[in-house]
């Protein structure tokens, strides 16, 4: 154990907590630790998706220095280096993308100094950090997917896990073993058909050092969002420490009291609510008609949502609320404004991500993905309470 414990104590020398964001998405974790006050710093991200890393640049760099930008030839040189997807499941030939979308991406990726998909991280070219986030993805755990799984060499998405083991080898290797691993997933990893391959994952993680803490199911709607979404939560510490990460999280659940109209906004007097309201208004289709009798919602200051998912035409959607718009008196679903201030964001954040003119699916899809930031905020402070200037 004295080798985890140099490297505990080297990365305890450091002013800013180094965080890395694998399977990033539009950086919930980074907004959590700017909602603490933390003296932080993303030292990388991994992310492939181009919608993904061209919003979590507009979100959290707002406002920062411009890049000077090359010519197209020379954007398509640096990129090609990188795998990049627009639907998250295949990988895209970059020059069947629109240049001005080729721009943005290659100004997004330095500046969120990007290291390239989580096949193509490695060890030797990742940047020192603290604190390793993964999220990996859910479609094959989770109730709505193929259930494919995530066994090693399976070759699901899911089992896109197994590429942490192989990239935490590398940084073993190297003497670069992060102090603190976050993970972030579905809660139906912890079922008994997946169980199996999480404990293996785990027992990889005790057999180089780190000590995981108990696992925990967290809901938004114990930390202060009325939305019912429930999700899997691990932390790992490199030693033999005792952790008690999941007692701290448990002693700051919050009263499920709520005022939702405060993540509605139902002033459709104010032309921006009222067009986004337009937007979010869906047709009254027979199968619709079924969706609002599954999850029609009164928008009122008691209302619960469901779980908000990258798709809000299914079924199950998150919510429905009657409303008199440009299709006539049918009903829509949340509006993405809403839907960010559900996952935790504010309207800034939603304000920068508007000049993206992404259309409602694609923005449904990036914030479908995230993590509710209210949620990371308390794990966060569970874990550096009197550290990093979190309190």
């Amino acid at each position: 154990m004295a080798e985890a414990e140099t490297q505990i104590k080297a990365s305890n020398q450091n002013a800013k907590l180094r965080i890395f964001e694998a399977f990033a998405g539009i950086g919930a974790q980074s907004t959590a630790l700017k909602r603490l006050g933390a003296d932080y710093e993303v030292v990388g991200i991994s992310e492939w998706m181009v919608d993904a890393i061209i919003c979590y640049d507009a979100i959290h760099h707002a406002g920062h220095p411009p890049i000077e930008v090359p010519s197209y030839e020379a954007q398509i040189e640096y990129l090609s280096q990188f795998e990049f997807s627009r639907d998250s499941v295949r990988k895209t030939n970059l020059k069947r993308i629109e240049r001005d979308i080729i721009e943005k991406l290659y100004v997004a990726n330095i500046r969120c100094n990007n290291c390239g998909s989580i096949n193509q991280l490695k060890g030797e070219t990742m940047p020192d950090t603290d604190l390793l986030i993964y999220s990996f993805p859910c479609q094959d755990l989770s109730t709505g997917g193929n259930g494919g799984g995530m066994a090693k060499d399976s070759g699901t998405r899911s089992s896109l896990l197994w590429e942490i083991e192989r990239v935490l080898m590398e940084l073993k290797d190297l003497n670069k073993l992060p102090t603190h691993l976050l993970m972030e997933n579905v809660t139906t990893i912890f079922c008994e058909r997946f169980m199996p391959d999480l404990k293996k994952f785990l027992a990889f993680l005790e057999s180089i050092g780190y000590k995981n803490d108990e696992p925990m199911k967290l809901n938004a709607l114990d930390f202060g969002v009325p939305q019912d979404r429930q999700r899997a939560f691990i932390v790992s510490r490199l030693g033999d420490d005792m952790l008690g990460i999941s007692k701290k999280v448990e002693s700051a659940k919050k009263e499920r009291v709520f005022d939702t109209t405060q993540f509605l906004r139902l002033d459709y007097n104010n032309k921006y609510y009222k067009e986004e309201a337009d937007i979010a208004q869906l047709n009254a289709t027979p199968s619709r008609k079924v969706m609002w009798k599954i999850n029609g919602k009164t928008a009122d200051a008691n209302t619960i949502v469901r779980t908000i998912t990258c798709n809000m035409d299914r079924t199950h959607t998150a919510a429905l609320f009657k409303y008199e718009g440009i299709l006539g008196d049918t009903f829509r679903r949340l509006t993405i404004r809403e839907a960010f201030l559900f996952m935790g964001f504010n309207e800034e954040e939603y304000e920068r991500s508007k000049p993206l003119e992404f259309s409602y699916r694609r923005m449904n899809k990036l914030i479908g993905n995230s993590i509710v930031v209210n949620v990371l905020q308390e794990v966060f402070r569970a874990i550096y309470a009197g550290q990093y200037a979190i309190k």
